[in-house]
């Protein structure tokens, strides 16, 4: 993953996570929107099929990089739920530490596993 980021003098600020952690992803922090619409503004089929960015999901880390303003940002995989729980997204990004917590085996406050 970091091979075309070959600066010897940057190697502190690039970690690989192996094997990879649980955490806890804060979705509302890891993808960022403008914000709601109004929610009598937005139908039914949408608030309730659509994909869920309020919820905390379970997820695994698999690095960290270092930004230039001094913030880092894990790369990390987890699945982003619909709002119904009948399907999912699966995901693979670059998220702010800030939406990362350690996962101690404690269920995640508003996730449910998505119906199969």
């Amino acid at each position: 993953m970091f091979e075309y980021w070959s600066d010897d003098f940057s190697a502190a600020q690039r970690r690989v996570v192996d094997p990879p952690v649980p955490v806890l992803v804060d979705l509302g922090a890891a993808v960022p929107t403008n914000g709601p619409f109004r929610k009598d503004s937005v139908s039914l089929r949408i608030k309730s099929a659509a994909l869920d960015l309020s919820a905390t999901v379970p997820g695994l880390l698999y690095a960290w990089a270092q930004c230039t303003d001094g913030t880092w940002l894990g790369l990390v995989g987890y699945a982003i739920p619909t709002a119904n729980r009948r399907g999912r997204v699966e995901a693979r990004q670059w998220t702010p530490a800030r939406a990362l917590s350690p996962d101690w085996g404690e269920k995640p406050r508003g996730s449910r596993s998505p119906k199969p």
